[in-house]
């Protein structure tokens, strides 16, 4: 019995040489992005898998220290902000394509990493807009707006 288990397992899959199936090759997880246009709107750029090589269209470094860009995706056609290097506390909001999207950073991991907005469509051309609103410190209140501006490519 335990020589028929063994020959068994050793046969090769016949499976193996065989082609794919056409439904095996369609629920591979796509490499391009997930949405485009007005698709997009209000999707997080990563999850949308729009944030592979995006155009910085402007970039601003705030009184606290922290980092902001605008980011375009030509592919998806989207613009979102991104901030890096603030505070828990510290909001942003970027506004373009007639909508606005914010963030917060919420914890002390996305302080040290990326806090990005929701995407909003944008055309060549566009003027986008990012303001940063840093964290109060203990006892005081909020520090002082920051806002930049960019034009997408």
């Amino acid at each position: 019995m335990t020589a028929v288990v063994l020959a068994l397992l050793l046969l090769p899959d016949s499976r193996a040489s065989e082609p794919l199936s056409p439904t095996a090759a369609t629920t591979a997880t796509p490499a391009g992005p997930g949405c485009h246009g007005s698709a997009c709107e209000g999707r997080s750029p990563m999850a949308m898998r729009c944030a592979a090589q995006p155009d910085t269209v402007a970039r601003h470094r705030t009184a606290t220290g922290a980092w902001m860009e605008l980011r375009h995706s030509r592919v998806c056609g989207t613009t979102w902000a991104r901030t890096w290097g603030g505070r828990v506390g510290d909001r942003i909001e970027m506004t373009g394509g007639g909508h606005t999207h914010d963030a917060e950073v919420g914890n002390a991991v996305e302080a040290e990493s990326y806090v990005y907005t929701l995407m909003t469509v944008t055309a060549p051309g566009a003027v986008v807009r990012a303001c940063i609103e840093p964290a109060a410190k203990t006892g005081a209140a909020p520090g002082k707006k920051e806002c930049f501006e960019g034009r997408v490519h």
